[in-house]
């Protein structure tokens, strides 16, 4: 049974420890090896530690058996910004991530927000896909540079929440 819930203080680790992993698995071949096999864990360690997180940020865990198998975290502003979203390979194609984000849009909603956007690698056909199935709107391309390696990443927007909320939780 998964189980979702806000992310604590103690979860910071466990988040680091799944966002390095999930970038070994998706980024493989588009980041190079040394930074994935040597310095990613880390750079997340030390992201995790200091990222701030406010009341009024949705940064949400799922946690299953007592651990961690996925989180999303996204910010507050006029059009929310999902930051992150990340399922361990093992817990992949179970809707972990669509639950996610539906909790994640309904935390907004919440909040008067109806918009909200993320970026995601131009190569990650398997999230890109995800998204647009969820409403997400392509809204261009453009490089991003991730810890020194210039990447495409692509814009998907939702103008409307509630839609994919809606898509979310009927998917």
């Amino acid at each position: 049974m998964i189980h979702l819930r806000r992310a604590a203080d103690p979860d910071r680790a466990p988040i680091a420890a799944i966002h390095a992993q999930s970038w070994r698995d998706a980024y493989r071949g588009v980041l190079p090896d040394a930074l994935l096999d040597g310095e990613i864990d880390s750079i997340m360690s030390r992201r995790w530690e200091g990222q701030a997180i406010r009341p009024e940020d949705a940064v949400l865990v799922a946690e299953q058996d007592g651990g961690l198998v996925g989180f999303c975290a996204a910010w507050d502003g006029q059009s929310a910004y999902i930051d992150n979203l990340h399922v361990l390979r093992d817990a992949r194609s179970r809707g972990i991530g669509r639950r996610l984000l539906a909790e994640t849009a309904r935390h907004f909603l919440g909040r008067g927000r109806n918009q909200a956007h993320l970026h995601v690698v131009a190569t990650n056909v398997r999230a890109r896909s995800l998204y647009q199935g969820l409403g997400g709107v392509p809204a261009g391309i453009e490089d991003k540079n991730l810890y020194g390696t210039l990447v495409p990443n692509e814009r998907i927007e939702w103008r409307d929440l509630a839609l994919l909320l809606e898509r979310a939780e009927t998917g």
